[in-house]
């Protein structure tokens, strides 16, 4: 009968142990699977991070390449407007020698019609 409680008593403290290792694994594999999720979250921040410098930089290039093309439409603006007033002062001028030529005609009309008369 000491054989038999001797070898309980083996397997009962084999089993407590084995018990303990698989609370001691639980635990460590706990741990090691909560560290990997931290690690995959640092490294997706640092992800998006990258990200959002790559895309605030590509953006301020854009921005610059738009304030100089707003340059450029600023000069084209002032040649168009420039352009226009010079278009309306040639347009008062071609009314003007409009006019004279009317008035010509007219004088030519009536030296013609005085010497018909003669």
């Amino acid at each position: 009968m000491d054989y038999i409680k001797l070898i309980a008593i083996l397997f009962s403290a084999t089993g407590f142990w084995k018990l303990v290792e698989l609370l001691i694994r639980f635990r460590s594999d706990n741990r090691k699977q909560s560290a990997e999720i931290r690690n995959l979250n640092a490294q997706s921040e640092k992800q998006i991070s990258e990200n959002w410098i790559q895309w605030s930089q590509t953006l301020e290039k854009r921005v610059k390449e738009l304030e100089a093309v707003a340059e450029e439409n600023k000069e084209l603006e002032k040649q168009i407007e420039s352009q226009r007033e010079r278009i309306v002062e040639l347009e008062k001028k071609v009314d003007h020698v409009e006019k004279e030529n009317e008035q010509l005609r007219n004088q030519l009309k009536e030296l013609s019609k005085t010497q018909e008369h003669e």
